[in-house]
């Protein structure tokens, strides 16, 4: 068999440089897959001095019977043990434990049938020429390459359910190539093939290391730019919860104390953490219609007159006007419309009864009376616990939802303080 040190030689050196320049250059990965890319790059460049030694050694004149039989065992070892590595990079020591000592049991028949040239040439020999033949148990080494290729694929299947969809296709691909390029090898007598076959699974695997990187850093900066919008929508809505505060001197920080009462409730409720969210943004808001409302009747301490109601109650309308307008959050006006609609349908502004009131209405009209008895006012003190734990009672089945307003009682009886209050 002749031999190429080009063919040998230049495409698995370009394969590895490429390999550990970009390891080298992207410290993304974790420690120890790191280490078995190094380590099986490692492992082919050793594959190739051994081949060049091999081509060296059979080119000489001189008998080198028995250190060409130690090179040519010493190259069999090696291949299914890069397979090895390959295998455990594959599953990145997912259960590897379970299956590292089996996995190894064909590496020591190959290394014993590979050594076992010294004492019989059943497996492969060399003459007095140098000249390399394979004995009629020669085909024992390709079909411990095999069984690695057969066992990447079972133990890949087997894994599949922790896989992605893309990730199988690689792993796939990867060993169609390696068991083509083994067949190759068995048929066309290059010692080449294989070898490429790995630097290129070696590549291709990396390829996909290098498309999860970068599928993380577009999850990373995605939720890097929600973060910050949600955090400019927070103040935004923050600064206009402000601004309605600010008109009425005795309800100061009346929409933060709801918006959180609200998100305590939906929590209680086992809602889950985008309800929570957008019920915060609805109590924050549920009093933004006041700004259409003139401070000289928001102010007065005396009794309103009938118009003066009126007005008063046509904040919800307003309110649900100016929120209908954002359209990324569609039902963010309903806090503001309808938090003044009783269970009873005696409320405004559309007389809705029960259930026909949507939930956060309803958890917010809680929240609201509750803060209402809980804060000063120009006529009267913060009222006392047991007065506020009172009134809810009444106000069951009348005003306000009676699910929850048990929620905001089992939520002031945690309150022994009663540091749910005005302060």
């Amino acid at each position: 068999m002749e031999y190429d040190y080009f063919t040998i030689n230049f495409f698995p050196l370009i394969g590895v440089a490429f390999l550990t320049i970009f390891l080298w250059r992207n410290s993304y990965l974790e420690k120890n897959i790191r280490q078995t890319f190094y380590l099986l790059s490692g492992l082919v460049l050793f594959e190739l001095c051994i081949y060049n030694a091999e081509l060296l050694l059979a080119s000489s004149y001189a008998n080198l019977h028995y250190l060409l039989t130690f090179v040519t065992a010493l190259a069999y070892s090696i291949r299914p043990l890069s397979l090895y590595f390959l295998i455990s990079l594959v599953l990145r020591n997912e259960s590897l434990s379970k299956v590292k000592i089996p996995l190894l049991i064909p590496f020591i028949i190959n290394m014993f049938f590979a050594f076992s040239a010294f004492f019989t040439p059943l497996t492969f020999y060399y003459d007095s020429h140098n000249v390399f033949h394979r004995g009629m148990f020669g085909w024992t080494t390709h079909i411990v390459m095999l069984i690695y290729l057969l066992s990447m694929v079972l133990i890949s299947f087997s894994h599949f359910q922790n896989k992605q969809k893309f990730e199988r296709i690689i792993i796939i691909e990867m060993t169609m190539i390696l068991i083509i390029g083994a067949f190759a090898e068995s048929l066309f007598g290059s010692f080449a093939v294989l070898r490429y076959s790995v630097v290129l699974s070696l590549i291709f695997y990396y390829m996909f290391f290098q498309s999860e990187m970068y599928k993380d850093e577009i999850i990373e900066k995605h939720i890097e730019q929600t973060n910050m919008t949600e955090k400019f929508t927070l103040q935004m809505v923050m600064a206009l919860t402000r601004t309605v505060d600010a008109k009425d001197s005795y309800t100061n920080g009346h929409s933060q104390r709801v918006a959180d009462y609200s998100k305590t409730i939906a929590k209680r409720l086992n809602k889950d953490a985008a309800f929570q969210r957008r019920i915060y943004y609805m109590g924050l808001l549920h009093d933004i219609g006041k700004i259409g409302i003139p401070d000289t009747i928001i102010n007065k301490t005396a009794k309103l007159n009938d118009e003066e109601f009126a007005i008063i109650k046509s904040h919800p309308e307003i309110g649900a006007q100016v929120l209908k307008t954002i359209t990324e959050m569609p039902t963010l006006y309903f806090g503001a419309r309808w938090h003044h609609e009783r269970y009873d349908g005696k409320g405004y502004p559309d007389h809705l009864m029960g259930d026909e009131i949507p939930l956060e209405a309803r958890i917010i009209a809680v929240a609201d009376v509750y803060d209402a008895m809980s804060s000063k006012r120009s006529y009267r003190d913060v009222l006392p616990q047991n007065v506020v734990r009172e009134e809810l009672e009444k106000a069951k089945r009348t005003q306000l939802d009676p699910y929850l307003v048990n929620i905001m009682i089992e939520m002031m009886n945690e309150d022994t303080s009663y540091m749910m209050r005005e302060k």
